[in-house]
């Protein structure tokens, strides 16, 4: 999972944070489906972070994450981004807008790592959906885009799917 401080999200001293929400949703269904996680961070380490609000399902996920101590030690240790090899990976979830991910645009290390999994025809799921994408789109892999921060769970199922994690309950049968 690639963690991105959003510039409109801010907390302390005015420094970007990250949506908790957006990222312990995802985390947990990765989890529960034995997939290993890792989480990685422009600059590594403990990333700010923002709680999510108060809806009653951000509320229990958020209990969950504060009772789980893998949960809490995995986010406050994340790997420095440009550490993280395209070749380990099945996939990628990223939380945050990763900007431009191919040349002649400046690139940021998490769109680095975005373009050489898709170009190697990876899983890239991407919360929200701010990612720049010309002039090569999504090259040989598959992107999978999300909006709303309801749908960040939504959009890990997807990536589950894609990476051949079938066995994942959906929320309600889908015809």
């Amino acid at each position: 999972m690639i963690l991105i401080p959003e510039a409109d999200l801010t907390v302390a001293r005015g420094d970007p944070a990250i949506r908790l929400e957006r990222a312990a949703g995802p985390y947990f269904v990765f989890r529960d489906a034995n997939v290993e996680v890792v989480l990685a961070s422009p600059a590594g380490g403990s990333p700010l972070m923002e709680p999510a609000g108060d809806s009653s399902e951000s509320t229990e996920l958020m209990q969950r994450f504060r009772r789980d101590g893998t949960a809490i030690d995995e986010f406050s240790d994340t790997i420095r981004l440009d550490r993280v090899y395209a070749d380990d990976f099945d996939a990628a979830f990223c939380v945050g807008l990763p900007g431009a991910v191919w040349w002649p645009e400046p690139r940021t290390a998490a769109g680095v790592l975005i373009a050489k999994l898709l170009a190697t025809g990876k899983p890239v799921a991407v919360m929200p959906s701010g990612v720049d994408l010309a002039p090569n789109g999504a090259s040989d892999g598959l992107l999978i885009v999300g909006d709303e921060s309801k749908s960040s769970i939504k959009i890990a199922r997807a990536l589950l799917g894609a990476i051949g994690q079938s066995h994942i309950k959906p929320d309600r049968n889908v015809p």
